[in-house]
């Protein structure tokens, strides 16, 4: 009897520490997850981080009218450091598109 006593016990202490789900047994690292998508690389990348650029520009565009002058550039710090290299018409402003323009000539110069 006291067996009998034992084993039930025992087949109910294991039940009790079972983990929920099929994936318990595994580490962490191996569980079932929903797939990532890989990082950003070449062209997605890229336009990543134009878009991110387009939007600090935006906000330090204060009046709206998509250009930035000496003043407004000192808000997006990029652009104030290299505001003489992006300003090749010499028109006190530049807009995003001298600002693409400006890193296009700088990424043809590097190589």
């Amino acid at each position: 009897m006291f067996l009998v006593l034992l084993m039930m016990g025992a087949s109910s202490l294991a039940a009790a520490q079972d983990p929920v789900g099929a994936d318990g047994q595994l580490p962490p690292a191996l569980r079932n997850r929903p797939a990532t998508p890989p990082p950003a690389a070449g062209e997605a990348l890229r336009a990543q981080a134009l878009a991110k650029l387009e939007a600090q520009f935006k906000t330090a565009d204060v009046d709206s009218n998509g250009s930035l002058t000496r003043e407004e550039a000192k808000r997006f710090g990029f652009v104030a450091r290299h505001f003489d290299e992006i300003d090749t018409a010499r028109r006190g402003g530049v807009s995003f598109d001298d600002v693409r323009a400006y890193l296009a000539r700088t990424k043809a110069e590097r190589r």
